[in-house]
């Protein structure tokens, strides 16, 4: 299957917003591509996993998945 960065994307935007969790991902699809290790904790900080998922989607103008993005990025910094 060839690569769908959208798709590999919205994957990653529905993890890090804590929507959906990887072995979810796993029953949903087939395939499962992510921006990021899914074993591996993110490590919050400028030009992180959630900016390059965020920039991605503002250039779609998705802007309620941005602020979505934004939100779970600060959580995270704070936990």
């Amino acid at each position: 299957m060839a690569f769908n960065e959208h798709l590999c994307m919205l994957q990653s935007y529905r993890i890090l917003t804590g929507k959906d969790s990887f072995s979810t991902l796993l029953e949903e699809f087939d395939e499962v591509e992510l921006v990021f290790d899914p074993t591996r904790a993110v490590i919050v900080m400028d030009d992180d996993v959630y900016d390059l998922v965020r920039y991605y989607f503002e250039s779609k103008e998705d802007y309620e998945k941005c602020a979505e993005i934004h939100w779970a990025k600060c959580k995270a910094k704070n936990s």
